[in-house]
C-alpha cells in the first residue's frame, strides 16, 4: 500500500492574525495541536511541519515532531511542495497549521480517497449554511459527481437558488501525488487565485479535484476572535476523552 504522508504548513504573517501558530489553545500551541491530530488520526506514514519561521521550526522540533525549513511561499500548497520535494514525499495530505480540531476521520478519508486516486487533487467539504453564503472567510465549492467545479468566496443569489444542491462549504484541506504537486508549482499564479486567494484555482480545470463530504463543519482559527471558541471545543472534547477513557494526553 503506498505510503500517504501529512505535511502541516505554518507560518507567521497571516494579513488577519499574525504570529497564529504560536498562539495557545488551552495552553499548547494551535501548530502543536494540529499536529497532534494528524497523529491522532493514525493515517500518516511521516508527519512534518513546514515553516519559513526559526521560532515554529524550534518549537515543533523541541516538541517531539518533525519540522523542514522552506523559503517564502505564496500559498501552502506552494510551501508543502517544496518540502515534500527536501525529503522525497510522493502522496501528502496538506493539513493546515490553523486546523487544530481537524476531524480524524475526515483525515482518514482524504488519505484514503488520495491513496485510491492519485492522480487527482483532493480535497473536503461540508454542507453549505445559508448563513453563511455572503460570508467571505467561508470559501464555497461547487460539485457534480463528486469533483469540483467552482470555487468562490460568495455565491450570487441567483446561482444559488438554481444550484443549491451542488454547493457546499470548502474544508481548506488538500492532498495531492508529486507529480500534480509538480504541475502546481510550474503553472503561474492566476487572476482568481489572486483575486480570492484560492490557490485551488491554479489548477481547476487542468488536474481533477475530487471532493470528499463530512457533515461536520470546520472549527479553524481565522482571526483572534476564533481563539474562544476553539478553546470551547478542545476543552469539550477533552472532558469527553476523560470521562470515557482517563487523563487525555498529548501525543
Amino acid at each position: 500500500m503506498r505510503p500517504v504522508h501529512c505535511v502541516v504548513p505554518a507560518r507567521m504573517g497571516s494579513s488577519r492574525f499574525p504570529g497564529k501558530p504560536l498562539v495557545k489553545l488551552c495552553g499548547r500551541e494551535m501548530v502543536l495541536r494540529t499536529l497532534d491530530r494528524a497523529k491522532l488520526a493514525g493515517c500518516f506514514d511521516r508527519i512534518v511541519c513546514a515553516t519559513d519561521d526559526d521560532c515554529i521550526y524550534d518549537l515543533v522540533r523541541e516538541s517531539g515532531f518533525d519540522a523542514v525549513m522552506t523559503g517564502v511561499c505564496a500559498t501552502g500548497s506552494d510551501r508543502v511542495a517544496e518540502a515534500a520535494e527536501k525529503l522525497g514525499l510522493d502522496l501528502v495530505v496538506n493539513l493546515q497549521g490553523d486546523e487544530p480540531t481537524a476531524e480524524l476521520d475526515l483525515l482518514r478519508l482524504v488519505a484514503s480517497e488520495l491513496r485510491a486516486h492519485p492522480d487527482c487533487w483532493v480535497t473536503a467539504s461540508s454542507p453549505l449554511r445559508p448563513e453563511d453564503i455572503h460570508v467571505n472567510t467561508v470559501v464555497k465549492v461547487k460539485t457534480e459527481k463528486g469533483l469540483a467545479l467552482d470555487f468562490t468566496r460568495d455565491v450570487s443569489d441567483s446561482e444559488y437558488e438554481l444550484n443549491s444542491k451542488n454547493w457546499a462549504e470548502h474544508r481548506g484541506i488538500y492532498a495531492y501525488s508529486k507529480e500534480a504537486r509538480d504541475e502546481f508549482s510550474a503553472l503561474p499564479r492566476n487572476v482568481r487565485e489572486i483575486q480570492e486567494s484560492l490557490e485551488q484555482m491554479r489548477v481547476l480545470g487542468r488536474r481533477g479535484i475530487r471532493v470528499v463530504e463530512t457533515l461536520n463543519h470546520s472549527a479553524s482559527v481565522d482571526v483572534p476572535a476564533d481563539v474562544p471558541v476553539l478553546e470551547k471545543l478542545i476543552e469539550q472534547e477533552e472532558v469527553s476523552t476523560y470521562e470515557s477513557t482517563g487523563p487525555a494526553l498529548h501525543v
